[in-house]
């Protein structure tokens, strides 16, 4: 019997070996879920987030990106964020770099505003909304939802639907195109949508 050993042992190194090398698939697939945390409770800004291809990068406030894929954000309620939101998250090391791992809070007052481009100066007059309207596709239905918040100054703001769905970007534009002078914050509207440069985006607004 003993004549068999080596062969078993060899046998049983090779799986060790096997093992050993599972490491990092093991990990892997434990992400998200058993994956021990290398940074707890990180703070970041959105650098971009595309949710057609479900995953984007966040800028952490101590330097360097981490991966966020779509599943972190819809577990935190959310299925789009604008480039500039606050995060606070979860991090662990992964295949790709720092990668999100759970979504503690997600801040929208501080996103950035899409670029528009010049458009807007120069052109005061009553046609104020018309020049918004070939970058955008057709109106959706409209629903409900409230005002989260609005900047008169930067001239945007953000809606939260009624569906619980992710906040909806609202341009100061559509409040001309609407004739609504001010918004306020958790104010209830009805609003439609449509397909903006940036993402779906408020298209027309009535007050309740």
């Amino acid at each position: 019997m003993m004549s068999q050993s080596p062969p078993l042992l060899a046998g049983m190194g090779s799986g060790l070996g096997c093992l050993a090398g599972m490491g990092q698939c093991v990990g892997s697939m434990a992400y998200g879920n058993e994956k021990a945390i290398s940074q707890a409770s990180a703070k970041g800004k959105v650098k971009w987030f595309n949710g057609t291809k479900g995953y984007g990068f966040i800028t952490l406030d101590n330097g360097g990106d981490a991966f966020c894929h779509a599943s972190a954000l819809q577990a935190a309620g959310h299925s789009d964020v604008p480039p500039g939101t606050t995060i606070v998250c979860d991090l662990a090391d992964s295949a790709r770099g720092m990668q999100v791992v759970t979504v503690h809070s997600v801040d929208t007052s501080t996103a950035e505003a899409p670029s528009r481009g010049p458009r807007r100066d120069g052109f005061g007059g009553g046609g104020g909304g018309g020049f918004h309207h070939r970058d955008s596709g057709p109106s959706g239905p409209m629903v409900e939802g409230k005002i989260k918040f609005f900047n008169d100054q930067k001239g945007f703001g953000f809606v939260m639907p009624d569906s619980g769905n992710g906040d909806i970007y609202l341009h100061a534009s559509a409040l001309r195109r609407s004739g609504v002078q001010q918004v306020e914050p958790d104010q209830r509207i009805r609003y439609s949508t449509r397909q903006g440069n940036k993402g779906v985006e408020v298209d027309r607004v009535e007050i309740l």
